[in-house]
């Protein structure tokens, strides 16, 4: 048997491994045709009439603040027929919007890196293909700006704003090795969250047999053998995979979610791109995978996209319609809480429940405020008064001097009453080592454990990262009953409110000011 340093070093070579097969997930089935460009400083909500050039290799284009339309067509041949095809541009840029037949239908993105590529670097253009039937394809990208960052004297200046064209290919997915591949990593992430236990010793077991069975080498073998040796040990994952979990294990809901800052580092013209962005981006996915669900919170944002891209506000209306796409929040805008007046936080609840009310026939049951920097012992009242039941952040988890003792509770506010709370989870993926530390951790799990054995984790990238991307959708669906961390399944926010009441047991009341010890001084030092 392995010792534990054996077990290191085992577990070294399969992470490599991984790595050099997750290239192989997209294969290239052809290029897109008739590739032209055109840049301009000016932005358009659709492709606009302007003098395309031939987007010939190597060509570049450049700017700060520029935006660069990329224009062309693929028709796909026979041997495609019903496959699903998706485009991999081989473009530099800030953020991309990608459009597939005229209508918004994704992003590519390169602000956030992981692997040797950006997240969401390869999008979906068609369910089925039809042979013969010509789909046109457009993309917008935006070179980015110059920015104040964060901290006084931080600054955005490393980018000379030149970008390299090469093309872009269409790819069809290998969905043997996606399988493999995304079975693995759930296996590797098992035994690295799971800390001491009979089960991370299953694991190991059988990566151990894994190792046996494949070729971990990919540049040193054929394809053929590395195929052959791929099905005899996608079994060995299936089994040790197969294993559910019992009574006692938690619970995690989980949804997708991009928390979107509508004024930050970009101008009001780049949040309402960002918006579009992602939300096209998450429809997107949703024509992949039926179980995967959506939160959007600020009725602004589904504003903007009701003026700039009404036929993208049409088909969210029908996605609310069916239940998957969930646009939660009650308020206008994430709103701040410190220095506004009562009668203005009022009327952010009423500005942002008669939008939803009118154009997605929803009403909020959940005032959804992850990142506005301390919370108002008035908040409890005012959201009683507007009707809305339940307060969700994240935002109290960033304090530096006291740790919070509840995640679920009443928090009470100056007139006594009071609103059921939970503190969920943002900006990050839902494989399983990130479930079971969230919820089981010592650090980062729940706090009371006599209360509930749930939480609501909201998975993905923010503030223009584009949401969730499919690679975390499939970790999400091998953690739904997986022995050693807690049953996952989507749930929708105010659902998962209504049901979490309902079943804790004896919570905690809070009373006052939800105090953030952590940015200080924002309110009065920054003017």
């Amino acid at each position: 048997m392995l010792n534990e340093p054996q077990i290191e070093r085992l577990l070294g070579k399969m992470n490599r491994f991984a790595d050099d097969i997750e290239p192989m997930i997209f294969c290239k089935a052809g290029e897109l045709q008739n590739l032209e460009y055109a840049c301009t400083k000016t932005p358009y909500d659709s492709l606009p009439s302007l003098p395309f050039a031939p987007a010939t290799p190597g060509v570049t284009w450049q700017g700060e603040g520029a935006y660069c339309w990329f224009r062309g067509e693929y028709t796909p041949t026979a041997e495609l027929a019903g496959k699903a095809l998706f485009v991999r541009p081989h473009i530099g840029g800030y953020e991309a919007l990608l459009f597939v037949d005229g209508k918004a239908f994704g992003t590519f993105n390169t602000k956030i890196v992981y692997t040797g590529h950006g997240n969401h670097y390869c999008d979906l253009i068609v369910k089925e293909a039809v042979p013969g039937k010509k789909i046109d394809v457009a993309m917008e990208y935006y070179a980015g700006h110059k920015y104040a960052g964060c901290h006084p004297g931080d600054t955005f200046t490393n980018n000379p704003f030149v970008y390299a064209c090469s093309g872009a290919d269409i790819c069809v997915k290998d969905y043997e090795i996606q399988e493999f591949y995304f079975d693995l990593k759930t296996v590797l992430s098992l035994y690295r969250g799971l800390g001491d236990g009979f089960r991370r010793g299953e694991l190991a077991d059988a990566l151990y047999e894994l190792y046996k069975t494949v070729y971990i080498t990919v540049d040193d073998t054929p394809e053929d053998a590395l195929r052959d040796s791929i099905r005899r040990g996608a079994p060995i994952l299936k089994a040790v995979l197969g294993e559910t979990n019992g009574a006692g294990a938690g619970h995690a809901a989980i949804i997708g979610h991009s928390h979107m800052d509508t004024a930050w580092l970009w101008h009001m013209g780049e949040t309402v791109k960002k918006c579009a962005r992602t939300y096209s981006n998450q429809l997107a996915l949703m024509e992949e995978y039926p179980e995967y669900k959506f939160v959007q919170s600020s009725a602004c944002h589904g504003d903007f996209i009701l003026r700039h891209y009404p036929e993208l506000f049409e088909r969210i209306k029908a996605a609310v319609a069916a239940g998957r796409y969930e646009p939660n929040g009650g308020v206008w805008v994430e709103c701040d809480c410190n220095i506004t007046s009562g009668e203005s936080m009022v009327r952010q609840f009423l500005w942002g429940q008669r939008f939803t009310r009118k154009h997605f026939n929803y009403t909020s049951n959940c005032f959804w405020l992850p990142d506005t920097f301390g919370y108002s012992a008035a908040i409890p009242q005012i959201m009683k008064g507007c009707g809305v039941d339940y307060f969700l952040t994240t935002k109290i988890s960033w304090n530096d001097t006291n740790r919070f003792p509840y995640d679920t509770f009443y928090w009470q506010g100056i007139d006594g009453t009071k609103v059921f709370t939970h503190f969920n989870t943002t900006h990050h993926w839902a494989d399983a080592e990130d479930i079971f530390s969230r919820i089981c951790s010592k650090d980062e799990g729940l706090k009371q454990r006599t209360v509930t054995n749930k939480r609501m984790l909201t998975f993905g990238y923010g503030d223009g990262g584009g949401g969730p991307q499919f690679e975390m959708i499939e970790l999400a669906r091998r953690c739904k009953d997986n022995a050693g961390i807690p049953k996952t399944e989507y749930k929708r926010v105010g659902d998962f409110m209504q049901e979490l009441e309902r079943d804790c047991f004896e919570p905690n009341t809070y009373r006052g000011e939800l105090y953030l010890e952590l940015h200080r001084g924002t309110l009065t030092n920054q003017h």
